[in-house]
């Protein structure tokens, strides 16, 4: 099913696993070429799916950078090299966090929450996997 948004089964899991540990959050993103927001409002300003993703990062990043967080990549999804076209992703980004209780507090907060409306609208869908660090 191809969403923008973690059901409330993923929601559960999250906060069922270990709080306190680092992990990596891998984003695989897909780009609406035109952002559709709710607000007619908003729809005006005519942005495109990444301008509107970009918005949202104005909120998220320095929210992430504020908990101990960081970037660790992103990147062009130059050539889809394997896979259907079911995989074709426009960026990868890969984020790093101090633990599951920050990121937890920051997706529950008024702030982040307000973001959002920008990362619905600017995505056609998106991939996440919550990933530990091997080496």
């Amino acid at each position: 099913m191809a969403t923008t948004e973690p059901t409330e089964t993923q929601l559960r899991e999250i906060t069922e696993t270990d709080q306190e540990s680092s992990f990596d959050m891998i984003n695989l993103i897909k780009y609406r070429p035109t952002a559709i927001y709710e607000s007619a409002a908003d729809n005006a300003i005519g942005r495109s799916g990444r301008e509107a993703y970009q918005e949202y990062g104005l909120v998220a990043f320095p929210k992430i950078i504020g908990m101990g967080g960081s970037l660790v990549y992103k990147g062009t999804c130059d050539h889809q090299f394997v896979g259907d076209e079911s995989q074709n992703y426009d960026d990868l980004i890969i984020v790093r966090y101090p633990s599951r209780r920050a990121y937890l507090e920051m997706f529950n907060s008024t702030e982040y929450q307000e973001a959002i409306k920008h990362r619905k609208a600017g995505l056609e869908y998106r991939v996440l996997h919550e990933s530990t660090p091997l080496a």
